[in-house]
């Protein structure tokens, strides 16, 4: 059994970030600080059933549902697809590539509104895979059992999204960087199609898709090859590959500090626990403390991104029977990072947290 070291090694930014703000030196972790597993109800919370008036302007209206804004390109590709297709712009690449738009999108098409949904919450769970960590928000789906869907992928819930990934539920927690646009994640799933099509009439219409793509790109001044927005460089890949990226302060040293296990060290350990046996659970529990622990004084020490990797890292194992922990610890590093929107979707998402494709509010 791996051990724990006696310090979490520290780890400063090597280029200064200038587009993150230095962590709140006066700002402890002072709240929740409770080594104990949070209690069921305690992870159940408030699931208030009080749905505020929607805004009249639909961004306005989005972010209130979603917590989170949708970018210029998010509005323009929906435009694009109603070009396509004015009865159902959500289905427009349907039939060709297999894909349909979803999440914020069903907003737009007039399908999800408070009379469809319960709970404020609900709109936080709409389209959210089981792997999907609060930083994405899918908005393309594939419609098939490998639950392959592409989403925007943010680092705070106050910024734009950095770039487009995709995720197959089916396989795991891996995120795959796309594209840095939903257009350019267009031409790229048109170039794969063409590729493996051996139809020529439908060669032919994926050709004239891209045709259309084009132009309306060039049009609106998008990039087919754009990788990625601007991003400061993340400190970590974390567990789901997709990398994270926390405000540190090269100057006082603070901000982010390794994990007191390494990624295999930490791998092998969740891997021995079960969502069925919780005997076997209760014996992993003391080591799984130690880690709790040295969680906390990296708080203390304003290293709150620690936090953050040891949540994502129990999020991305898979096992429900850690999901009072994940609440407990996730919710208390995004407080602390100021990303308090995470944690209300962390949450959400973990109240319903779902395996099977079908991951719509809307059913």
């Amino acid at each position: 059994e791996a051990g724990i070291p006696g310090d979490g090694t520290k780890i400063v930014q090597q280029a200064p970030v200038k587009d993150v703000s230095s962590p709140k030196k006066e700002k402890k972790a002072t709240a929740d600080r409770s080594d104990e597993p949070a209690t069921e109800t305690e992870m159940q919370g408030n699931d208030s059933n009080e749905l505020p008036d929607s805004p009249d302007d639909v961004r306005e209206s989005i972010k209130q549902k979603f917590l989170v804004e949708m970018p210029d390109d998010f509005y323009d590709f929906w435009d694009f697809c109603s070009s396509l297709s004015k009865k159902d712009p959500s289905g427009a690449l349907h039939d060709l590539l297999g894909l349909k738009l979803v999440g914020p999108f069903d907003v737009l098409a007039g399908k999800l509104t408070n009379k469809s949904v319960k709970t404020p919450d609900d709109f936080l769970r709409h389209w959210r895979y089981f792997y999907d960590p609060p930083e994405m928000q899918t908005v393309l789906s594939a419609d098939d059992e490998t639950m392959f869907h592409i989403g925007y992928f943010r680092d705070d819930p106050g910024e734009m999204p950095v770039f487009l990934a995709s995720n197959i539920a089916s396989e795991g927690c891996k995120i795959t960087k796309v594209a840095g646009n939903l257009f350019a994640v267009l031409s790229k799933e048109i170039s794969k199609a063409l590729q493996n099509c051996k139809e020529a009439q439908k060669k032919a219409k994926l050709r004239k898709l891209n045709g259309a793509l084009v132009e309306f790109s060039e049009a609106k001044g998008y990039s087919l090859q754009e990788a990625s927005k601007k991003r400061p460089k993340p400190q970590t890949a974390a567990w789901h590959g997709a990398g994270m990226v926390v405000p540190c302060d090269s100057k006082l040293e603070t901000g982010y500090r390794n994990m007191p296990l390494s990624n295999a060290e930490m791998k092998r350990f969740l891997a021995e626990f079960s969502d069925d046996d919780y005997s076997e659970n209760r014996r992993l529990n003391s080591k799984l403390q130690e880690v709790i622990a040295r969680v906390h004084i990296a708080n203390d020490e304003c290293d709150f991104g620690m936090g953050l990797e040891f949540c994502l890292a129990l999020f991305c194992s898979g096992h429900t029977s850690l999901h009072q922990t994940i609440a407990m610890m996730g919710s208390l590093a995004y407080e602390l990072l100021d990303r308090e929107p995470f944690a209300r979707i962390l949450t959400a998402h973990l109240r319903r947290r779902l395996k099977t494709p079908n991951v719509s509010v809307l059913g």
